[in-house]
């Protein structure tokens, strides 16, 4: 699910150093104890100059799923915020064609205000 947003987001804004993508499973704490195994198998599965930006939690995550809406655990939520932290775009489960079409724009909005102020590194 995540890399139906990920690979045509990256193609599009890839090369500018004001985006970044970030991953970030929600686990769990029951699982904490294998947290080195879990961790292990998903870096397999990611490239290694992506590692950096894949932020495992593992704990409680209901109020972090109540606040922002994540009502089904089995799909991706995919969110897109600004350089202040606030949320412009949310989607969910695989992208459409049109969901593609919405965060790409969504983002094209952001990048005029990015320009004028301070970029993302």
């Amino acid at each position: 699910m995540i890399n139906s947003w990920v690979q045509p987001f990256e193609q599009e804004f890839g090369k500018d150093g004001r985006f970044a993508v970030y991953e970030v499973p929600m686990i769990n704490a029951g699982w904490k104890i294998f947290s080195g195994m879990i961790d292990s198998g998903m870096r397999g599965g990611i490239p290694a100059e992506k590692h950096g930006r894949v932020v495992t939690f593992y704990g409680d995550y209901s109020g972090y799923q109540k606040t922002l809406g994540m009502e089904n655990t089995n799909l991706a939520y995919i969110f897109l915020l600004d350089q202040e932290g606030i949320i412009r775009w949310k989607g969910q489960g695989h992208s459409s064609p049109e969901t593609e079409k919405e965060l790409l724009k969504a983002a094209m909005t952001l990048k005029p205000v990015l320009s004028n102020n301070r970029s993302f590194k």
